[in-house]
Formats: structure tokens, sequence, C-alpha cells
């Protein structure tokens, strides 16, 4: 009789498990696997200009400094995360500046040149960033190279896809940041 309890309740624990479950599951796909473009094609102020007026896109400045320790976080961090490459790739021209540089750079047909005062920063950077002067910052400019702009500080990629998808779709137009962000389903988890 103990047998046939213990078989009775094996069976009832098989059927049980031979059951379908009625949950499911979300498999979460790397969508960036699929993607060619996963290492962003940088380039000067210049040639990015001169890529906008044959193919106009929005330009993507990453003003930064040698020694600025969030400016590589985010070159190892943010910059090499495959979906903001993708998307900065597909839409921006990309532009990584130094704002120590101490060579001119031309924009808009306007000379800027490096300041060497106590700031010892370039006037293009000023430019770029308002006068705030805080690395590393990220500049947007439309694709008639007028100045959206400008983002001081470190961006996690969760957030700076955000801020991406802001401005490369135009939303800015129309839309706060605010309103944006609460309707924003980015692929990149927190």
């Amino acid at each position: 009789m103990k047998s046939i309890f213990t078989l009775s309740i094996l069976f009832g624990f098989f059927l049980s498990q031979a059951q379908p479950k009625t949950h499911s599951v979300k498999l979460h796909i790397d969508s960036s696997l699929l993607y060619k473009d996963t290492i962003i094609k940088w380039m000067t102020i210049e040639q990015a200009e001169a890529s906008q007026k044959k193919n106009p896109k929005k330009i993507l400045v990453d003003v930064y400094t040698t020694w600025c320790r969030w400016c590589k976080v985010a070159d190892s961090a943010v910059y090499k995360n495959r979906e903001i490459a993708h998307y900065i790739n597909q839409h921006f021209y990309s532009v990584k500046f130094n704002a120590e540089k101490h060579e001119p750079v031309t924009f808009k047909n306007v000379r800027y040149v490096f300041i060497n005062d106590e700031r010892n920063v370039h006037e293009f950077a000023r430019y770029l960033l308002n006068g705030k002067l805080s690395y590393p910052g990220t500049a947007f400019i439309d694709e008639k190279g007028n100045l959206i702009d400008a983002k001081n500080g470190y961006m996690d990629a969760y957030f700076f896809e955000a801020i991406l998808n802001y401005y490369g779709s135009g939303a800015y137009k129309t839309m706060k940041y605010s309103d944006f962000e609460d309707n924003f389903d980015g692929k990149i988890d927190e």
C-alpha cells in the first residue's frame, strides 16, 4: 500500500511537470550583433562639415581633454557600446575635439584658435560648450551647421542613448526632453 501511495505521488508530480507552462519568458536578443558599423567613424570638424554639405546629417562633437578621467571612461564604456556606435554612425557625423588643441580649425567660415589664457582652451571648445568648460562635453549641430545644444559631463550608455535619440530623431524640435524621456524605450539596459 505504501508503494502504491508513493507511486501515485510520483505519477502526480511527473504529470504536473508535463503540463505546458502558461507564463511567457522574455528573451533578450542583442540586436547590436546584427550591426556592421559598431565602431564610431570619428573625423575632424572640417571633414564633418564637408560631408554635411554632400549629405546633410547632424554632427555630434565629443569635446575632451587628454587629462580628463571621465573622458577616458566615456571612450571605453560609452562610445564603444555597439548600440551607441551604430546609432551615432547612422544619424550623425562624429567629431572628437581636444579642447586644448593648439592648431586652428575653421567651421562655417569662422577660424577658431587656441587661447593661451588662464583656461588654456580652444575657442572652438568654448563655442561648442557655450562657455561651460566641463569635460567631457557633447555638442549637437544640426544639418545646416547650427549649434543645437551642448551637454556637459559624463553620461552612461543608458542615459546617452536617450539623449542621442532625442537629437538624432529631431524630437528636440517639437517636445521637451523630459516628455521624450518619459516615452523613450531604448535598447540598452540600465
